[in-house]
């Protein structure tokens, strides 16, 4: 093999890695954005400004791992006062309750954008295969 192929094979896992990196960086920027949209889209209630703040990205265990995620400590709260008992009403809003109907936010907007964002992957690669 030619050290010129050599160096080349040698580089990809590198090159791979820094542009998908980009990449699921801002298609979860995106994801994450998209969310806090539709929420704003739904009625309003006291509780979409947190909810809102919520809707965020974490890094993950590797380069290639971003979580976009929403609830958690900002929307969890007591079922009732002095239940002692947590309740994080995003789940509400996505699933509903027996006394709210689903509002669902979040995995319709991954579900609609899932499509552009494996492009973007594939984009991603094709670029650094090229």
């Amino acid at each position: 093999m030619s050290d010129d192929l050599d160096d080349y094979l040698q580089s990809l896992p590198d090159k791979l890695t820094e542009r998908l990196s980009d990449v699921l960086r801002e298609q979860a920027f995106r994801l994450s954005d998209a969310q806090r949209d539709a929420l704003r889209a739904l009625e309003e209630s006291p509780e979409t400004g947190a909810l809102e703040a919520s809707c965020t990205v974490a890094p993950g265990a590797n380069e290639l791992e971003y979580i976009v995620q929403a609830g958690g400590d900002m929307t969890t709260k007591e079922v009732r006062d002095g239940s002692g008992v947590p309740y994080d009403y995003s789940e509400a809003f996505e699933y509903g309750t027996s006394r709210q109907a689903a509002r669902p936010f979040f995995w319709p907007t991954y579900r609609a954008l899932k499509p552009e964002i494996q492009e973007a992957i594939n984009d991603a690669v094709s670029e650094v295969l090229k």
